[in-house]
C-alpha cells in the first residue's frame, strides 16, 4: 500500500467514511506527515483541509475524540477560517457525551470567553464534573479559580486541597503504562501543580502577613516563609510579592532598593507584572536614578511578552507625555484601548484625558465623561474627580 500512497488514502478514506475509526486515525497520520513534507503552504493548506474533512467523519459518528478533535480545527483555524463558535459547538457535543476532556474544553472555553461570553460559574461547574471523573487537569484549573476568585470566593486553603488532587491523581496514572506523549502530560502537568502550589502558598502567606491584628509569631512564621519561598524556591510570585512589601513598608522597613531587587529577580524568572513595577521605579527614580529610556524599555518588554494591561496602560502614557520615546497620540490610544480591553479602569481614565483634552483625538467631554464613569467603575479613584 505504501507505494500508492493516493491509493492507500482512498482506501483509508473509504474505511473511514464507513465508520473505522482506526482507519480514520491512520489517514490522519498520514496527512499530518504529508503536511511537514509540503513544499509550498498552498499546498499544506490542501492537506489541512483534507484532514478536517476525514475528522468530521469520525464526529459525524459522535467520537468524543474526533469531536474535540474538530473543535481544535475550528478554534485554531486548521483546514478552515478560524471560528470558536463552531468550536464550541464541537466541545459542547463531546462533553454532552459525558468525555471528562471535552468537559474540560467547555470549561476552558468559558473561562477563556472562546467562542462563548466568559461565565467563571459555569466554568468552574464544568472543571468540578470532570474533576468528579478524576481529571487531574480539571483538578488544577478548579484550584486555580479557587486561588484567584474566579467565579467563587478567594480560598488558598481548597485551591491547595484541589492541587493535592490532582497530584495525587497524576501519581497513579504515572504508576501505569502509557505512551510517551501520555507520560510527557503528566509530568508536565506535575510541574505546573507544584508552581500553582508555590503561588498559592506565596498569596496566602502575604495574606497572613498583612493581617494586623493576627498573632506576630503567625505573621513572622508567614513572611519567613515567603522569604524561602523567593530565595530558595525561586518562585516569581513569592519575589514579587517581597518586593511590594518591601516598597510599601508592611510589615518590613521601606526599603525602594530591596523592592527593586526583588522585582529584578521575579523579571528574571519571567514575571511581566514585575516588569512593570520596575519600569515605574526608573520612571519616578524610586531604589535607582530616573531614567526614562529604561523605563519605557522595562513597559515594551512586559507588554510585548504577555501583553500585560498595566503595561500596556503605562506604555500609553510614555507615548502620551514622550517619557523615553517620542509623544504619539495614536499610539498612546492604541495602548490605553488595549489595556482597557483587560478591564483596566487606569487605561479607561487616561482615554478619558485625552478626549476631554483633544489629543489625538476630537475633543468630546461626553465621552471622556463615559470613559472617566467605567473608570471609577473598575475601582480608579482618580476618576471621581472627573465627574
Amino acid at each position: 500500500m505504501n507505494a500508492n500512497p493516493e491509493k492507500m488514502e482512498k482506501q483509508l478514506y473509504k474505511l473511514a467514511k464507513k465508520g473505522d475509526l482506526q482507519a480514520l486515525s491512520a489517514l490522519n497520520d498520514y496527512y499530518a506527515k504529508c503536511v511537514t513534507e509540503a513544499k509550498t503552504p498552498k499546498e499544506s493548506s490542501k492537506i489541512r483541509q483534507k484532514a478536517l474533512k476525514a475528522a468530521l467523519l469520525g464526529a459525524a459518528q459522535n467520537s468524543p475524540y474526533w469531536l474535540i478533535w474538530v473543535g481544535e480545527m475550528y478554534r485554531y483555524g486548521v483546514g478552515t477560517e478560524k471560528n470558536e463558535k463552531k468550536a464550541f459547538s464541537y466541545y459542547e457535543k463531546a462533553a454532552a457525551l459525558g468525555d471528562a476532556d471535552g468537559i474540560v474544553k467547555v470549561g476552558r472555553a468559558y473561562m477563556n470567553g472562546t467562542g462563548v461570553l466568559t461565565d467563571y460559574e459555569k466554568s468552574l461547574h464544568f472543571f468540578e464534573k470532570a474533576a468528579a471523573q478524576d481529571n487531574p487537569e480539571a483538578m488544577v484549573l478548579t484550584a486555580y479559580q479557587y486561588e484567584n476568585g474566579k467565579g467563587v470566593d478567594v480560598n488558598f486553603e481548597k485551591s491547595l486541597e484541589w492541587l493535592a488532587r490532582a497530584e495525587r491523581s497524576c501519581m497513579l496514572r504515572l504508576k501505569g503504562e502509557l505512551s510517551e506523549t501520555d507520560r510527557n502530560y503528566y509530568e508536565s502537568l506535575l510541574k505546573d501543580v507544584d508552581q500553582k502550589r508555590m503561588h498559592c502558598e506565596s498569596a496566602a502567606c502575604v495574606e497572613l502577613v498583612r493581617k494586623e491584628d493576627c498573632p506576630m509569631e503567625q505573621r513572622q512564621k508567614a513572611f519567613s516563609r515567603l522569604s524561602e519561598l523567593a530565595h530558595e524556591k525561586g518562585d516569581w510570585r513569592a519575589q514579587v510579592s517581597m518586593g511590594i512589601l518591601y516598597e510599601e513598608g508592611t510589615f518590613v522597613a521601606q526599603d525602594e532598593r530591596k523592592a527593586l531587587e526583588y522585582y529584578l529577580m521575579a523579571a528574571e524568572n519571567g514575571s511581566t507584572g514585575a516588569m512593570n513595577n520596575i519600569g515605574n521605579f526608573f520612571l519616578h527614580g524610586k531604589g535607582v536614578a530616573k531614567d526614562y529610556d529604561k523605563a519605557f524599555a522595562w513597559y515594551q518588554k512586559a507588554s510585548e511578552l504577555s501583553g500585560n494591561a498595566a503595561a500596556q496602560c503605562s506604555l500609553g502614557m510614555c507615548y502620551q507625555y514622550g517619557y523615553g520615546t517620542k509623544t504619539d497620540y495614536e499610539k498612546a490610544r492604541c495602548f490605553y484601548e488595549l489595556s482597557a480591553k483587560q478591564g483596566l479602569g487606569l487605561a479607561y481614565y487616561r482615554m478619558g484625558l485625552l478626549y476631554e483634552q483633544g489629543l489625538g483625538v476630537a475633543k468630546d467631554s461626553r465621552i471622556a465623561k463615559q470613559y472617566f464613569g467605567e473608570a471609577l467603575h473598575l475601582g480608579c479613584r482618580e476618576a471621581a474627580l472627573k465627574l
